[in-house]
């Protein structure tokens, strides 16, 4: 089940054009093959704060996307709905 649900989270949706970890997190899901690369332990607080502003950032702006996404397609099916 938790593979199942690994794979879902890391798959882009239409709607939004991110995956649902993105939306909540803010960031792709770490896989073993990347964690390696980039699991190095910070080296003190201001990095860490430093991260924690930009994954902010990352997020809001993941979030402006996704809403525009989400209009533009309620608005397709709006005016396709409005057809008939």
């Amino acid at each position: 089940m938790e593979l199942a649900k690994f794979c879902y989270n890391k798959l882009e949706h239409s709607a939004t054009s991110s995956t649902p970890f993105q939306m909540v997190t803010g960031k792709s899901p770490i896989v073993l093959t990347t964690w390696a690369a980039i699991g190095q332990p910070l080296s003190d607080a201001n990095e860490e704060m430093l991260m924690v502003t930009q994954l902010d950032e990352k997020r809001e702006h993941l979030w402006e996307m996704a809403k525009a996404n989400l209009e533009k397609v309620h608005k397709w099916y709006k005016d396709f709905v409005d057809k008939f």
